[in-house]
């Protein structure tokens, strides 16, 4: 049998939660379904708003497409720009330049082929052959010592600045950066989930919980181990040789921790 489910948690520190979650079959055909993640982000006012209003309209403009649109991997790319270009240009329209903003990361699942769209930091990945793969790449400042100066992809959460990123919906212009993946629906699980997360579970930990988890209670476990246990990380020695920074230690329940997860039958 089929899961499919999402969960938001405000965390332990928080004072509201400014994630947007959400899956959903489209009306016309219960194979075609949407599954997203925004993370509004928390050092600007109205991070919740900018979140679920841009979950809302993706969810509605999903559900009001022809499912032939579905059957056409590039006009759905396409259109699916042009609505996150709609959506960043009404928020700031309404709150006004580097006023609100949303990170945002979702999957669209087709019969075919699984469109995968990512702006941000929050993470969509794949669980297949016993493996989990990280689909999309972090728009971050921290993800640039991963992909080009050997740093080790689970040490970025120590770093300061782990938490600003280059791409989102709705500051400005300039951090409007789409990135998008067409990919084979070969795999067992597809997951998706916001920093809060991310930040304290490694890749390793993550697929512990997968393999020792029943398929409906992957998500939930994942979610609690974030938010209430204590992780015991501690900052590498080849960081404090390399680079000469203040490091931090992410502790449990730091953030606002969402997740989406589907899994086949």
């Amino acid at each position: 049998m089929e899961v499919l489910d999402k969960i938001s948690d405000i965390g332990l520190v928080r004072e509201k939660n400014e994630d947007a979650v959400i899956f959903l079959h489209h009306p016309k055909n219960n194979n075609i379904i949407l599954l997203a993640v925004a993370d509004g982000m928390g050092g600007k006012a109205h991070g919740d708003i900018a979140a679920t209003y841009t979950i809302n309209e993706i969810s509605k403009w999903f559900s009001n497409r022809d499912i032939l649109l579905f059957e056409n991997t590039t006009k759905c790319i396409s259109l699916l720009k042009r609505l996150i270009k709609k959506i960043h240009n009404n928020l700031i329209k309404t709150y006004q330049e580097n006023s609100v903003g949303t990170t945002l990361t979702l999957a669209i699942i087709t019969k075919k082929n699984t469109l995968v769209l990512n702006i941000g930091d929050s993470r969509t990945y794949i669980y297949k052959e016993k493996k989990l793969i990280q689909i999309t790449e972090d728009d971050s400042d921290v993800w640039l010592y991963f992909k080009y100066d050997n740093v080790n992809k689970e040490d970025l959460r120590y770093f300061p600045t782990s938490n600003l990123i280059n791409a989102c919906i709705g500051l400005n212009d300039k951090l409007l950066k789409i990135s998008t993946n067409i990919i084979n629906n070969d795999y067992k699980i597809i997951l998706l989930l916001t920093d809060g997360v991310t930040d304290l579970l490694t890749d390793k930990k993550i697929t512990h919980i997968i393999k020792t988890s029943s398929k409906e209670e992957i998500l939930k476990n994942l979610i609690y181990e974030a938010v209430n246990i204590d992780q015991k990380l501690s900052v590498p020695a080849y960081l404090k040789e390399k680079y000469l920074t203040n490091y931090i230690v992410p502790f449990n329940g730091r953030d606002n921790a969402s997740g989406v997860i589907y899994i086949k039958e």
